[in-house]
């Protein structure tokens, strides 16, 4: 087991000299609301490895926050990139036209399903630089329509600039202290499929949202017919990686579709083939209006978009919605090499393929680990949630397993209010991704051996 020191407010394995003082002058310059997890400083990755800067190696199950789906530095991504930097790095694609983009575009069409869109003709696509900049751009569009309601989801993370911070309803410190969030938003619990079978009643399904908002929201608060749209997470990630109850989105998109309210998929987190799919959607046979995408989209770089039927988008006219940096040709480049990587080597398989092992695994040992109280998600987007003995939520037991995976050589981070998250890079080999799980299963043996029997005692006190 490698050593660690806590220095800075952060865990640091050893040897740390210069990731502590970078981090040191990381707390000299940058803004202090970024959320850091603990001493890990990048020098560089491969594939699913990484390397800080002094020299540790670790596997990645983080990703970027599940952003590489081809790794680190793959060959094919690199290349794109180089040969397009070489040519021009910048147009203006709201000014001029941008070949990169188009192809780009035309990609789109093809992979993402869209509700009545029969040809991939029948849609049209807008490209931003990030996950918010997108979740913006289906919001203004969906409103655009003339409807100015949106319907969003307790648990849900859209995104922290203010018109995806109206949707957003993650953490309460995400919205503190900025009281003119725009309005026109309600909010509905999630139907996460582990907590709404628990939530059953007799006289009342409250787990099921689309009969809530049927019958509260539509009828007691918003008529439908000033509802723009409803917008929701396929797997709720920052939520705790979360999966909806099955009858969720089929009975969502007949609710939309009789009140002529569109349906936006968030797919920042799930799309790009991370839960063994294109798209996160496609597990429930739904088709929605518009998809929201970004992260793994770019290979690690800056790129979001929305792909929406020609009917809604466009009704948008020249200048109605525009980006600078938007579909950047570097960018570009970089998530057209990225689609070509997951097609010609399979990922999407592959993904599915290693999140049914995991699933397995994991659901094995859970029970003999009272600590794990949900083992969730598809392909490589995955989440183990840890609970008390009276079920409580048990962050600081999550933030330690977080530790020392850390220590032990695998980077992971927290989701929600105690999940951790598993969410390689799509490349993943098998035995790296069979080494990452037995990291996770001793940090979780460890950390419940030491801390477990106390617990068990302040939930009888």
């Amino acid at each position: 087991m490698s050593t660690t020191i806590k220095e800075l407010g952060f865990v640091f394995r050893e040897p740390s000299t210069r990731s502590r003082s970078l981090v040191a002058r990381d707390h000299e310059t940058l803004s202090p609301s970024y959320t850091r997890s603990y001493g890990f400083v990048m020098s560089h990755g491969k594939g699913s490895t990484v390397w800080d800067v002094d020299g540790n190696q670790y596997l990645d199950f983080a990703a970027g926050i599940a952003v590489l789906a081809t790794g680190h530095a793959h060959p094919r991504v690199v290349e794109a990139v180089t040969q397009q930097i070489q040519k021009y790095g910048h147009i203006g694609a709201t000014d001029f036209f941008c070949p990169q983009q188009i192809a780009l575009a035309e990609r789109l069409q093809q992979i993402t399903p869209i509700h009545n869109a029969a040809n991939p003709s029948d849609k049209l696509v807008y490209f931003g630089n990030s996950g918010t900049e997108a979740i913006e751009a289906a919001l203004k569009l969906a409103r655009y329509q003339g409807r100015q309601y949106v319907i969003g989801f307790y648990g849900s993370f859209h995104g922290r600039s203010m018109g995806s911070l109206s949707v957003t309803a993650s953490k309460y410190v995400q919205r503190a202290h900025y009281t003119h969030i725009p309005g026109g938003v309600e909010h509905v619990p999630y139907p996460g499929k582990h907590f709404t079978e628990r939530a059953k009643q007799d006289s009342y399904d409250w787990g099921d949202a689309v009969q809530y908002i049927e019958d509260v929201v539509l009828k007691r608060k918003l008529p439908a017919y000033e509802v723009a749209a409803v917008l929701v997470e396929p797997i709720q990630g920052e939520g705790g990686y979360l999966t909806p109850r099955d009858d969720f989105f089929p009975k969502l998109r007949a609710m939309c579709d009789r009140h002529g309210i569109l349906l936006i998929v968030d797919e920042i987190q799930s799309g790009i083939g991370r839960t063994g799919k294109w798209w996160g959607v496609e597990h429930y046979g739904v088709e929605p209006d518009i998809v929201c995408t970004a992260k793994g989209l770019g290979g690690g770089l800056p790129i979001g978009g929305i792909i929406a039927h020609r009917d809604v988008m466009g009704k948008w006219v020249p200048g109605a919605h525009a980006s600078t940096f938007g579909g950047n040709p570097v960018a570009c480049a970089a998530a057209l090499a990225t689609l070509d990587v997951i097609e010609e080597e399979g990922l999407l398989d592959h993904a599915a393929s290693l999140g049914a092992y995991a699933l397995e695994r994991l659901s094995a040992f859970k029970s003999a680990h009272p600590s794990i109280q949900r083992v969730d998600g598809r392909g490589l987007m995955l989440g183990i949630e840890f609970t008390g003995p009276n079920s409580e939520p048990l962050a600081k037991f999550r933030d330690e397993i977080v530790d020392l995976c850390f220590a032990n050589g695998l980077i992971t981070l927290a989701a929600g209010t105690s999940t951790l998250r598993i969410a390689p890079p799509l490349v993943i080999r098998r035995d790296e991704f069979e080494l990452g799980l037995d990291i996770i299963e001793r940090a979780i043996s460890e950390i419940e051996e030491a801390h477990w029997d106390s617990l068990a005692q302040q939930g009888q006190a």
